[in-house]
């Protein structure tokens, strides 16, 4: 059995060696660990940031919904104060147009003609201002409310008086001393000043 000797130089290589394996598996797994520990922290810090720019998507979107509908709003609204102001000149008118109808009666039954003519040509004057206003508010959304013979309705209506009628059933709207409007259809420009029955 000859054994092959090993030469000195063999021999510290062999050492060398091995001693470098034993050196470099403790060092490698060592690696491993703290790799796999920045891989996993890698993960979890790129899916904070996607969430997070998921989030303010999300944000921003909801944030363009909701100035969009204020753009929305703020047109739709925009004429409130104006059309308030002209609620009083319509009334005016209607009420123009209400005495000048009963002055005329009263004319006509006292025979001056001159009178009734005049009194008729000033009430189709007022009469047709009356419509162009009403068209006016029309073209810009706001609208006369329909109150008599509605059972009263307190976001519409303003009570001013109640009235024994056992005609009516209770809470319906006799009689209109104020006509109320609404903007858009969804929005009381001013509430009707009514008499209800008991």
């Amino acid at each position: 059995m000859n054994k092959k000797t090993k030469t000195p130089q063999e021999d510290v290589s062999s050492i060398l060696k091995d001693t470098a394996t034993e050196i470099e598996e403790p060092v490698a797994e060592e690696k491993k660990e703290p790799q796999e520990n920045i891989e996993s922290a890698l993960v979890e810090e790129v899916q904070k940031w996607k969430d997070l720019a998921l989030r303010s998507q999300a944000e921003m979107e909801n944030l363009r919904k909701r100035t969009q509908i204020d753009v929305e709003k703020a047109h739709k609204y925009a004429i409130v104060s104006f059309a308030k102001e002209l609620l009083n000149v319509a009334d005016c008118l209607n009420g123009a147009v209400s005495h000048a109808e009963k002055g005329i009666e009263t004319l006509k039954q006292s025979g001056n003609d001159e009178c009734v003519a005049f009194l008729e040509n000033l009430l189709k004057g007022v009469q047709m201002t009356e419509k162009q206003l009403m068209t006016a508010f029309e073209k810009n959304g706001v609208q006369k409310m329909q109150s008599l013979g509605v059972v009263f309705d307190p976001n519409l209506h303003k009570v001013i008086q109640e009235v024994e009628d056992d005609t009516k059933e209770a809470g319906t709207i006799v009689q209109e001393l104020q006509t109320g409007y609404t903007i858009s259809g969804d929005r009381v420009l001013r509430e009707a000043m009514v008499i209800v029955s008991k």
